[in-house]
């Protein structure tokens, strides 16, 4: 059973149509849930587990849909520390990994890293989904 504070959060991405729009096979809001569940099971800080949540509500350089620029509303709901992580993570031009690398070593390269991670393993993950499904297996 959700929480009140994650059902909240997730009731925001709905609104903002995150169940709406497409995103690698099916919707953003499975990504960011996906992405979200990656971090909450590497044991990753509650901070960065919701900016899985939305690490992409900006819009980044390879997902060019912007479900909302009110970051203000977002900082609301998630806290400062992991709204500037969904911002900057927004921001970054491809390729990502790689300029988060060459970023100045810090908490915010650390969490940006986690988070790359997650996104990719997630991604990874239901494009095997699909080729499973596509044998029926």
């Amino acid at each position: 059973m959700l929480t009140g504070s994650i059902s909240t959060k997730i009731k925001f991405l709905e609104e903002i149509g995150a169940v709406d729009k497409s995103h690698s096979d099916r919707t953003l809001l499975d990504h960011l849930l996906g992405t979200y569940n990656k971090l909450k099971e590497w044991n990753a800080p509650e901070y960065l587990q919701d900016a899985g949540l939305f690490h992409s509500v900006y819009g980044t350089s390879s997902f060019k849909h912007q479900s909302t620029n009110n970051r203000d509303a977002v900082r609301a709901l998630i806290g400062e520390q992991a709204e500037e992580i969904v911002f900057m993570f927004c921001s970054l031009e491809e390729p990502r990994t790689e300029n988060i690398r060459n970023m100045q070593d810090g908490q915010l390269k650390a969490d940006l890293l986690l988070l790359a991670n997650a996104n990719e393993e997630d991604m990874i993950e239901a494009r095997q989904d699909d080729s499973l499904d596509f044998y029926n297996v």
